[in-house]
């Protein structure tokens, strides 16, 4: 690459579809090119008029290559003539224009030109009359012109078409350089005009010393041409003498602009998440194959800056790149496997649905038809991007989440969230609180940080935060360990209970627990860690119910324990929790999250000491018991999306802590002598347990 190639890299405008003119601009080398046709216009022999044509698809550079060929022949002092015939309908207006063109041309090169130009422009009045005609005006203006252009064309008439031809050939004949016109764009007009172009051209073809360039795209054209069952391609082959294809961009030149281009679109973001092998993969695979000219180059810079805008570090950006890609040149595809994306991580997944993904494959390839290369940039983003779609493989459905996760941390579509982001521009709240719980875990070493952290946390975010905190299970340090579940167990009371979810949702104290056994299987078969670890955390709880909550994960209760310590170390715990709540002043129960839970466990376990409530307790204690045991049956028919409520209370339990239902007797009337706020209900349960009532039994 020489210097002013590099310069001219680095200065290019890729945000902006302006064709170049200057030699300086060429970036992807057809200076060679360009000399080509050059010196073909030099070689030819235009005694008869001659007509090149250069063709390439839309967007290949055709307008950047006539600019530089223009500038080439200007220095060769040549007149060089640019017919734009947007504003111009009909083989007559066509003809009156270009000749009108060429004679405001001719007329600023001097006194020998300005003969031919006058000859030319009576030829052009003759052949092409009513195109002179002005249209625009009062009725009574137009008349006037009509009757003035009438005694001017009796005037023309006077010497024969053939005559004035004759004179106008000489006229050019005796040019020391041809007038080479450019014709551009012809491929975007529509039908009728592309046949009036050539129409245009081979009424004024054969005029010495004039040669034609155009330019289009070869199969518009000869689409265009096709009429009567004659081939447009054998009707462009007897006009367009030599027909030159625009060389394809070299892969190196593609390859460097492309990474050019979007080094430009991202120069000015801030943040960006970029995994370099991921990246490098994406630009070689699936960006570099699809791009065919440079306009596809600077389409994609401007779709991946505008995307990088809205989207910041939310998303890995060669996956961006990628999506943007498919979007843009491979829409339909992009629209099947993204927008319609199959279900991914399902092991369940029902037949009905198999039976879609199968009909939908077969729409890829539908669309695919038979080209190579569109298949292999597929493949390649189904590979690279989209690894968990399972069009290329239907197995490919499972429920591995420790791959999904590992895609969410890294801000992949391959995950639902990240892929829903892009496509809906707006984060989803699941993605807002795995974000939180990024943060957290960055936090989690330094225990004020992380304390502050939590406290500030609404109680609505506060579940899925901790329920995402899972996903760095085996990424934590020890210390962050202790950090972490501490500030998790001490976070449970605010966390929802009794709310509207479905029955096979689990309750939020559920997931918090999960949360923290998943923390603790990094220590897994590692018990003296683990006693390490426990030790250090335990001081941390501010309550009995969080410590009661790590004793029944950790030890050996049956049916509850995870066996994660020694059970030595299991029951010296458990006996140390016992004695402490044993000694407990009963008033404290008031701080406690489930009251009833933190009496009953010593209870259970056989304790000789566990504290039982007597009725003379405070009757505030008493309430505080009461609706600690307050909790629901769930029911909910195959089909509804309505879930039957039943209020319950832990009647088994309170007994074990009131000693029988006696002493609950004599509480309730205590409670009902002197109500607490909205306690009826609470009451009024109580009541019917007294009565008899019980729950019907839940399969």
């Amino acid at each position: 690459m020489t210097d002013q190639s590099k310069k001219a890299a680095s200065t290019i405008n890729y945000f902006a579809d302006n064709p170049i003119s200057t030699a300086s601009e060429d970036l992807l080398q057809r200076s060679k090119f360009v000399e080509r046709i050059v010196r073909e216009i030099d070689m030819i022999d235009a005694s008869q008029g001659y007509v090149l044509a250069v063709m390439g698809q839309w967007g290949s550079g055709k307008t950047s290559v006539l600019n530089l060929v223009k500038g080439c022949l200007q220095n060769k002092e040549m007149l060089v003539v640019d017919y734009n015939p947007w504003l111009l309908s009909g083989t007559e207006a066509l003809v009156a224009g270009l000749f009108g063109e060429i004679n405001a041309q001719l007329k600023q090169r001097g006194k020998q030109y300005r003969s031919i130009a006058t000859k030319m422009l009576r030829y052009s009045e003759l052949v092409a009359p009513f195109a002179a005609i002005p249209v625009a005006g009062s009725w009574s203006t137009g008349l006037l012109a009509m009757a003035s252009f009438a005694r001017k064309f009796r005037e023309l008439r006077s010497v024969s078409v053939a005559a004035q031809k004759e004179q106008v050939t000489k006229a050019l004949g005796s040019l020391d350089h041809p007038i080479v016109v450019i014709i551009d764009d012809i491929d975007r007009l529509d039908r009728s005009e592309i046949r009036e172009i050539f129409k245009l051209v081979r009424l004024t073809a054969s005029f010495p010393n004039v040669v034609y360039i155009l330019s289009f795209d070869r199969t518009r054209v000869e689409i265009a041409l096709t009429e009567d069952g004659v081939p447009g391609r054998s009707y462009l082959e007897k006009i367009v003498q030599n027909g030159i294809e625009l060389p394809i961009v070299p892969q190196k030149v593609l390859t460097r602009e492309v990474a050019q281009a979007l080094g430009a679109a991202l120069e000015k973001v801030e943040s960006i998440r970029r995994d370099a092998e991921v990246w490098d993969k994406v630009v070689l695979d699936i960006v570099v194959p699809a791009m065919k000219n440079m306009r596809d180059v600077r389409r994609l810079a401007m779709a991946v800056r505008s995307a990088t805008i809205s989207l910041t570090d939310s998303i890995e950006i060669s996956d961006i790149v990628a999506l943007e890609t498919m979007r843009l040149f491979l829409p339909d595809v992009f629209w099947l496997i993204v927008v319609d994306q199959i279900p991914t991580g399902n092991a369940k997944i029902s037949m009905d649905k198999l039976r879609g993904i199968k009909a939908q494959a077969a729409s890829v390839g539908e669309l695919l038809g038979n080209s190579f290369q569109e298949e292999a940039i597929i493949d390649a983003f189904l590979r690279i991007t989209m690894p968990t779609s399972a069009y290329c493989d239907l197995s490919a459905f499972s429920s591995e989440m420790d791959v999904l996760a590992g895609f969410l941390k890294k801000r992949r579509v391959a995950h639902s969230e990240i892929r829903k982001l892009y496509l809906e521009q707006v984060m989803p709240d699941r993605l807002t609180s795995f974000a939180y719980a990024e943060r957290i875990y960055h936090l989690a070493d330094d225990e004020t940080a992380l304390k502050r952290e939590f406290d500030v946390m609404s109680d609505e975010q506060l579940e899925n935060v901790i329920s995402e905190l899972s996903r760095f299970a085996g990424e934590y340090s020890e210390a962050a360990i202790i950090n972490m579940i501490a500030a998790t167990l001490n976070a449970i009371p605010r966390l929802p209970k009794n709310d509207n979810r479905s029955i096979l949702m689990p309750d939020a104290r559920f997931a918090a627990i999960s949360t923290v056994g998943r923390m603790l299987e990094q220590f897994r078969w590692e018990l003296a860690a683990t006693k390490t670890a426990v030790d250090a955390i335990i001081p941390q709880l501010q309550s009995f119910s969080a410590r009661l909550e790590l004793i029944l994960l950790i030890g050996h209760i049956p049916d509850a324990g995870h066996r994660l310590v020694s059970s030595s170390y299991a029951q010296q715990l458990q006996e140390q929790y016992e004695q402490d709540v044993a000694t407990m002043p009963i008033e404290h129960l008031m701080r406690e999250d489930n009251p009833l839970r933190v009496l009953i466990a010593p209870v259970y376990w056989g304790s000789h000491i566990a504290q039982r409530i007597d009725a003379t307790a405070p009757l505030s204690v008493h309430y505080a018991v009461f609706r600690s045991a307050v909790d629901e049956n769930r029911r909910q028919s195959f089909g509804s999306a309505h879930v039957h409520r039943t209020p319950v209370l832990a009647w088994g339990e309170l007994c074990g802590v009131y000693s029988d239902e006696s002493t609950i007797e004599q509480v309730y009337k205590k409670m009902r002598e002197a109500p607490e706020s909205d306690s009826a209900d609470l009451l009024e349960l109580i009541k019917k347990y007294l009565d008899g009532w019980r729950p019907e039994e839940i399969d």
